[in-house]
């Protein structure tokens, strides 16, 4: 299934769980100007990233270049200034897993979901 579908649906399950109207969006972060595109974002709710990559690729080797575009998305939400609850949702476990292990203990406000 293609990301931007995925992206949707769980955009979709979220507003619908939480009666909320998040859509994609893209914002400005700190204040040199520069932008970037969260997934999910609604104003004073949430502001959120998803990720579809697997941790490993087909061939069974690790796979950096996604597992470096989830930690960069840490650091997109981390580096948002408001109040928003900030998200990441994985659709990948072990993705989650390894990323979450990673990271423990790191002074990040982010909510890390696996559903």
């Amino acid at each position: 299934m293609h990301y931007l579908k995925i992206e949707g649906m769980v955009r979709g399950s979220y507003n619908k769980k939480y009666k909320t109207n998040a859509k994609k969006n893209r914002l400005e972060v700190g204040s040199a100007g520069i932008k970037h595109e969260y997934d999910i974002y609604e104003k004073g709710k949430i502001i959120a990233g998803v990720t579809t990559s697997p941790w490993k690729n087909k061939s069974g080797t690790n796979n950096t270049g996604g597992q470096d575009r989830a930690a960069a998305e840490l650091l997109w939400l981390s580096l948002w200034g408001g109040n928003e609850d900030r998200w990441l949702v994985f659709t990948d476990k072990e993705m989650a897993e390894n990323i979450f292990r990673r990271f423990e203990g790191a002074p990040l406000r982010v909510q890390v979901s696996m559903k």
